[in-house]
């Protein structure tokens, strides 16, 4: 036979029960409703980061990062040369070969050469009528270095005289006659020009990539050699 406290104490677990269900469920919303908070806060957040960034990004930022650069290499060559030199006495007079005196030995020379812009003197300018057209002006390209393969370059043959040994001035003075020649080839075959279309090439695709596939459109200038 059931008492009056079963009723009570029945009554009294399912209200524990409601309450700790009625709690469970204001937590789940709790941790909801703070996810949507936060994320708010972070969306605008971020909104507003790229915002403020895309503000301060603009033509002449870009550029003082393309002049952080100092000097573009835009373009390399690199080459070769074997020859022989001779050399022999001369008489007092520096009329005549003296006899028996010649020597030779056939050389090798490689080298490397690089061409290249300085981007410190470069300056931009945005177009009075056409903010969309940026001016850029460049010096004019030039040798940036000239460096031997030391691995490839050397003697090949030699046939040295006792009465005239061969002299390490007469291989330092081959090797100065390659460098120059290196440059003035390089030179007349188009290396400088390689170096100004690849210079203006690599500030395009930077400006492309800040913003977008030709929103400017660049023009390059140079100055003159002498100026």
């Amino acid at each position: 036979m059931a008492t009056q406290e079963e009723p009570a104490k029945t009554t009294k677990a399912k209200n524990i029960k409601h309450g700790i269900f009625m709690f469970l469920i204001g937590l789940v919303l709790g941790a909801v409703a703070c996810g949507a908070v936060i994320y708010y806060i972070f969306a605008v957040s971020s909104k507003e980061g790229t915002t403020a960034q895309v503000e301060t990004l603009s033509p002449t930022v870009v550029f003082s990062r393309v002049q952080d650069q100092g000097e573009l290499v835009s373009a390399s060559q690199d080459y070769t040369y074997v020859d022989k030199v001779t050399d022999s006495n001369r008489d007092l007079f520096n009329k005549f070969d003296v006899p028996f005196t010649e020597n030779s030995f056939w050389y090798r020379y490689s080298g490397t050469l690089k061409a290249g812009v300085n981007l410190k003197t470069a300056s931009i300018e945005q177009d009075s009528e056409n903010s969309n057209v940026l001016n850029v002006t460049l010096d004019q390209p030039s040798i940036v270095s000239n460096t031997p393969n030391m691995d490839l370059s050397g003697v090949l043959e030699e046939n040295n005289n006792l009465l005239n040994p061969i002299s390490i001035g007469e291989s330092d003075a081959f090797q100065k006659k390659c460098i120059e020649r290196s440059e003035q080839e390089a030179t007349a075959g188009g290396l400088l020009d390689d170096a100004k279309t690849n210079a203006e090439k690599e500030i395009t695709n930077l400006y492309n990539a800040a913003f977008g596939k030709d929103y400017y459109t660049i023009n390059f200038t140079y100055r003159n050699a002498d100026s």
